[in-house]
């Protein structure tokens, strides 16, 4: 059950942060009709991974592996799911889309690092080898990963 838990929660955040991945630019386009503006939210999501990653293991060390799996993603989910919240309160503004973007995806590399710490656990608790179990998480992110944008595209269609 602990290898099946942990790659539900692998599979969800890559297919979540993928279809974020195309979802964001395109609302950004749509609403500023700017493709810079588009490839702008796209850069400036990325750089929260460029100062959280080399931090990301320290977090997981001093707040636990699953505390840190578990909290990344709800962290992350709810910066999603602000979106539209914002919208029906106020003018989903450029800065808006930015700002939500960035918190979100504050919290992927704790919550990527946490889920790969937690393998050797994962592994022994199950009986499952180690050489297997990372195969078998890495292939489902992949998947995930591809499938998001597919996802994200049938739904802005």
């Amino acid at each position: 059950m602990p290898v099946i838990l942990l790659q539900v929660a692998n599979f969800t955040s890559g297919v979540g942060n993928s279809i974020v991945m195309i979802a964001l630019p395109w609302l950004v386009l749509v609403r500023t009709d700017s493709p810079a503006a588009a490839g702008l939210v796209a850069a400036l999501s990325a750089l929260p991974g460029l100062v959280m990653a080399p931090v990301a293991g320290w977090l997981v060390d001093h707040l636990g592996r699953r505390l840190v799996s578990v909290g990344s993603d709800i962290l992350s989910a709810l910066s999603v799911a602000a979106i539209p919240i914002v919208a029906s309160i106020t003018d989903l503004t450029f800065t808006w889309i930015v700002v939500l973007a960035v918190i979100g995806a504050t919290f992927d590399p704790a919550g990527y690092t946490a889920r790969r710490s937690l393998l050797p656990d994962v592994s022994a608790v199950s009986g499952m080898p180690i050489e297997r179990l990372n195969g078998i998480h890495e292939g489902v992110f992949a998947v995930g990963w591809t499938l998001g944008p597919l996802l994200g595209t049938a739904l802005i269609a």
